[in-house]
């Protein structure tokens, strides 16, 4: 061990290290499917005719994705999807895990935090009001529910590499 400190140390802000592999791993898998779908279900809503989903007395995605609860204040769902996916993935990158910078940590746990309000409500909104279920945006709640999952893991990990 060498007695000399960096400007960092000495200042505090040293850099915490990132998750362990698996996690920034299945992070990233998991970014990257929520992006694929909300991609698609973008697309879908601009043209009725790419959504390809089957229709029964409960699952009916077409039923969900064209309701009026499909948009907020004129933005469609997935296109607020796909504008999380591409910030979650950015605060995700190494250079964002390994900053100092306490936005970006925060960003992550805001954002999966919101996300999971958005989930809590769109499948409020499926069961409880339109009696529905979309399997593709069941796939985005799954996504971000798991997301949400691995960022309270780390979250909890850099808590305890403190003490």
């Amino acid at each position: 061990m060498t007695q000399e400190m960096t400007a960092n140390e000495r200042a505090g802000t040293v850099a915490p290290p990132l998750p362990p592999a698996w996690s920034q791993v299945a992070a990233w898998i998991l970014t990257l499917v929520g992006f694929g779908i909300s991609v698609y279900l973008t697309i879908a809503h601009y043209n009725d005719g790419a959504l390809v989903c089957s229709a029964t007395k409960t699952v009916d995605c077409h039923a969900v994705t064209t309701s009026e609860y499909s948009t907020l204040v004129g933005v469609p769902m997935p296109l607020l999807g796909l504008a999380f996916f591409v910030a979650f993935a950015a605060l995700m990158t190494p250079w964002a895990l390994r900053s100092t910078w306490p936005p970006l940590r925060w960003g992550r746990v805001v954002s999966v935090s919101i996300g999971m309000l958005f989930v809590v409500y769109l499948v409020t909104v499926e069961l409880a009001i339109l009696h529905k279920i979309c399997l593709w945006c069941s796939g985005v709640h799954t996504v971000t529910v798991l997301l949400f999952i691995l960022v309270l893991i780390d979250e909890f990990r850099r808590i305890g590499q403190v003490d």
